[in-house]
């Protein structure tokens, strides 16, 4: 028998529409045959006859799992928009040290901003966005340069960044509550928790961290953090991130949803009537309109 919650998401699998075939799927980026190293271009039924904007997405997963693929409805919502969508993958920490998903990340930037105008896309104008883990991969290569740098790129390819839940955007920080909320619980430490994926060296959480390499005149794009307003972390991180951009005077505003989880807020985006679609279609409006 099926739980409660496996019946309804059945119901609604059975419901739902099917998902929007890639333009271009499995695209190599970095030169090599390994599956994590490839990206998923999706375009717009019509292709405009100006270049339109790009949405370049970033999978959750804890850094250790995720694909590509789980896009929901984003694929179909951004290229009804006219914009193009490219998803893509990344090594995984359990076989890759973090500073090295970040050069995945930038050598998949590099293939889009390469490749972007065969889909109509405008590689001057792309959107960097990510969900959880992938979220804090977005912030960080939309704010530290240097992962760019190193493939001849620069931050002025980005005209937003919309980072959705995440808990990470300054490690120490996040180490440190939930450190001690598991002490006041009686809990323990994790085996294997974000003290060992971000390097096990709290020079390497303070390097990680978006915050730290936050200052004015870097071309650091606006910014639009979404988070779940009832979470018990990424509120903070949320907030940590917004104060550390605005006192550079960066745009940047954090939203809370309310009424929703750290999945529900990204398989919801795309939907009529969201709060936090709502934010993003404001943000793309004006970020976009430059």
């Amino acid at each position: 028998m099926l739980t409660p919650f496996l019946a309804s998401f059945a119901l609604f699998a059975a419901d739902a529409p099917a998902p929007l075939a890639p333009t271009k799927t499995d695209v190599p980026y970095a030169g090599t045959s390994d599956f994590r190293q490839t990206l998923n271009v999706y375009a717009p039924a019509q292709k405009s006859p100006k270049p339109t904007p790009v949405i370049f997405w970033i999978h959750g997963g804890g850094w250790r799992g995720g694909e590509k693929t789980s896009v929901q409805l984003k694929p179909k919502f951004f290229t009804d928009l006219g914009y193009v969508f490219v998803s893509t993958n990344h090594r995984y920490i359990t076989t890759t040290p973090m500073n090295e998903i970040f050069a995945d990340i930038a050598k998949s930037l590099r293939w889009t901003y390469d490749h972007a105008a065969e889909f109509g896309g405008d590689p001057s104008r792309i959107v960097i966005m990510g969900h959880s883990s992938g979220a804090q991969l977005a912030a960080y290569l939309a704010i530290d340069e240097r992962p760019l740098k190193a493939e001849g790129l620069s931050l002025s390819m980005f005209k937003g960044c919309v980072p959705v839940d995440a808990d990470t955007f300054d490690v120490p920080a996040v180490i440190e509550l939930a450190t001690a909320n598991r002490k006041a619980a009686g809990k323990p430490e994790p085996k294997y928790g974000h003290r060992e994926i971000f390097g096990g060296k709290s020079e390497l959480w303070s390097d990680y961290s978006a915050t730290t390499h936050v200052a004015a005149g870097k071309g650091i794009p606006p910014f639009l953090i979404l988070y779940d307003a009832a979470a018990a972390l990424t509120p903070d991180q949320a907030k940590r991130l917004e104060r550390a951009l605005t006192s550079k005077g960066i745009q940047a505003k954090a939203f809370g949803a309310a009424n929703t989880t750290h999945g529900k807020i990204n398989s919801d985006l795309g939907l009529p009537n969201d709060p936090s679609t709502t934010e993003v279609l404001s943000f793309l409006k004006t970020v976009l309109a430059k």
